[in-house]
């Protein structure tokens, strides 16, 4: 209805248009289409195709190499009845045969113990039948255990519910357990994120952004890929870690996924701003649209108590980097906050940086700031497991999530939690409180009396426990002091038993009134440095073992320091040169002069600068052989040594 000179006017609304009418065959396609598309991811689908045409083809080789087509000896209650013609060829086809079980099961087997395949292979095998043949009958005939009647010749179920194709898998994973070590990634825990990002920090501190556009066009082009190189780590670690996810999930974020600069509503105005994750791995396939559209927004607050978990400031600090360094200009929507980056430090911003790319930065990372990890790697899934673990179980008192706050925010849906927060929480939860590795601890933390031993952190101390702590922090003062007074008075020692106890003494084997013991003249001339008694002079050799672009640290730290486990008794630095004649000559002297080579140009030419060195020296990063020879052609060149 309308006004029009004062008279309402009834206006008729214009029909919709009638949908077209289909057909059977045009609904069922339509139908075809949209489950395609909205049930199984489409990488689940290739991969499932990829099976099917591996396993046809196969088998079309198989009968062609058979005489005659009957079934073999020891397969189950078979072996009885020959197959019918064509039972064999066409044992994988969408209708299945009696021979369809075993045939199945002997693909599997051919895979995974002929081809030395894992049993995930086996798992996408049985999956891809598993759908191929639920889907051929509407009512369901070919789903549920497989089953055949001989009196009437048919069979029901699925073939790959069947005994011989379940008995085939249990073998295999039991192979994949024997012969194989846990391939899931080790989880990046909380002291392992300090470790890193202290590192980080130290080469490369966040005053750089500010100093990076001040520098020359030649050294800025030169610290670029440096400076990018560990400000996106920052970031990216310290996100990967707050929000739980893969690598390879994180890389895919977008600007328009982010929403900056909010403040509470509430009277304290925290500052925040917000993540939405719209790329976790099968979250569309398990969560309702309600909860696909709304719930999966991540508010992220400044964390000052734990700065190098904090992925309020290194996702900011990096995303001023990125506009500055990176794109030159404003982020827009479609940007990828983690781009692919070049060895020349230069973005390719059409492209997420690549899984491949972080696993190297990651492993170098690591190793260089020397975090312990057993026999296991860190890889896609470590910040994701230590991010959750952290929370869940090693978080202070009070700081601690609930079970369903963990299964929010990791995007787990309801019919997952039995299998992956067991395997993300509970067996870590499992080994903490029952394991009894620590049984000589002194004070026993009491694990499993009350959950992650809280009521430990709830009672008074004991009286045992104050004498243990009073140690303790005995040992530390003892040795915070032993190294300042070895640091002052290296030079002025001038008894033999002095430095000996000095130098080879573990701090907490020495007590105060020892070293106050210790015969000391300011006064005196240069030290008389001895070797212990039954010890031979001998320079150590370089860890094999170790990451090869990390070994020429441990000729400066032989340099400097002393090593008693690797005989290695005193410094470098301090040998008196009366050791490198006569026979140790021969043993000693060309290795020395090599290690005071590398020590001189690290120390005195780099002044110990990292980052000066390695940009000097590349050939560092491939071994102490390679950075050895650079610098003695360079010394050659320069005519300082002979040729």
């Amino acid at each position: 209805m309308k006004k029009c000179g004062g008279h309402s006017i009834i206006t008729k609304h214009k029909p919709k248009p009638k949908p077209a009418r289909l057909t059977i065959t045009e609904l069922k396609m339509a139908k075809d289409v949209s489950i395609e598309k909205h049930g199984f991811a489409k990488s689940t689908n290739i991969k499932y195709d990829q099976r099917l045409r591996e396993a046809r083809t196969w088998l079309k080789e198989l009968v062609e190499t058979e005489q005659s087509p009957t079934i073999p000896l020891g397969a189950d209650e078979l072996d009885s009845f020959d197959w019918m013609p064509g039972e064999l060829e066409g044992a994988f086809n969408n209708i299945p045969t009696r021979a369809s079980p075993w045939v199945l099961g002997l693909f599997i087997a051919y895979k995974c113990f002929t081809q030395k395949t894992k049993v995930t292979t086996a798992w996408q095998i049985h999956a891809a039948f598993k759908q191929v043949w639920e889907t051929v009958d509407p009512n369901g005939r070919w789903s549920g255990p497989w089953r055949w009647d001989h009196e009437k010749g048919t069979g029901c179920g699925n073939p790959a519910n069947s005994r011989e194709v379940e008995h085939t898998i249990d073998a295999i994973k039991r192979c994949d357990g024997n012969e194989g070590s846990r391939s899931h990634s080790a989880a990046m825990m909380k002291q392992d994120m300090d470790r890193m990002v202290q590192w980080s920090n130290k080469l490369c501190p966040d005053s750089r952004l500010e100093e990076l556009g001040k520098l020359s066009q030649g050294e800025y082009w030169k610290q670029l890929p440096f400076a990018v190189k560990h400000f996106m780590m920052r970031a990216f670690a310290t996100s990967g870690f707050t929000l739980w996810t893969r690598n390879f999930e994180l890389a895919k974020l977008q600007y328009k996924h982010l929403t900056l600069d909010l403040k509470t509503n509430d009277d304290y105005r925290y500052a925040h701003f917000k993540v939405s994750l719209l790329n976790r791995k099968n979250w569309a396939h398990h969560q309702t649209r309600d909860e696909i559209i709304h719930g999966h927004e991540y508010q992220i607050y400044e964390q000052p108590e734990n700065p190098n978990i904090d992925m309020y400031f290194h996702f900011l600090q990096w995303l001023k980097f990125s506009e500055q360094f990176i794109y030159h200009r404003p982020l827009e929507v479609d940007d990828y906050i983690f781009p692919a980056i070049g060895s020349n430090g230069i973005a390719r911003i059409e492209t997420p940086i690549p899984h491949d790319t972080i696993q190297k930065w990651l492993d170098e990372f690591v190793g260089a700031c020397e975090i312990n990890l057993g026999q296991g790697r860190l890889m896609m899934h470590c910040f994701r497991r230590g991010g959750a673990q952290y929370h869940f179980i090693y978080a202070h008192f009070g700081k601690r999530w609930s079970l369903a706050v963990i299964r929010w925010w990791g995007g787990w849906a309801e019919g997952e939690h039995r299998d992956m927060l067991i395997r993300y929480l509970l067996d870590e939860l499992y080994h903490y409180e029952e394991s009894h590795g620590d049984a000589l601890r002194p004070i026993s933390h009491e694990a499993n009396r009350l959950f992650l031993s809280e009521h430990i952190e709830m009672r008074l101390p004991s009286k045992l426990e104050l004498c243990e702590m009073m140690v303790a922090q005995t040992k530390a003062l003892e040795e915070r002091i032993l190294t300042s007074l070895t640091a002052a008075t290296v030079g002025t020692l001038t008894t033999q038993e002095g430095w000996i106890m000095l130098a080879h003494t573990r701090p907490s084997q020495m007590t105060l009134r020892e070293m106050d013991e210790i015969d000391m003249d300011t006064n005196a001339g240069p030290a008389v440095l001895t070797l212990p008694e039954n010890r031979k002079l001998c320079i150590p050799s370089i860890a094999w073992k170790g990451l090869l672009h990390l070994r020429w640290k441990q000729i400066i730290r032989d340099w400097e320091c002393s090593n008693p486990p690797r005989g290695h008794y005193i410094p470098l630095k301090d040998w008196d040169p009366e050791w490198l004649r006569g026979e140790n000559r021969t043993t000693c002297g060309m290795k020395y002069h090599q290690r005071k080579l590398v020590a001189i140009e690290y120390i005195d030419r780099c002044q110990r600068d990292e980052t000066v060195f390695l940009t000097k020296w590349p050939a560092a990063r491939e071994g102490p052989k390679r950075l050895l020879k650079a610098i003695t052609d360079d010394l050659k060149d320069r005519k300082l040594i002979k040729s």
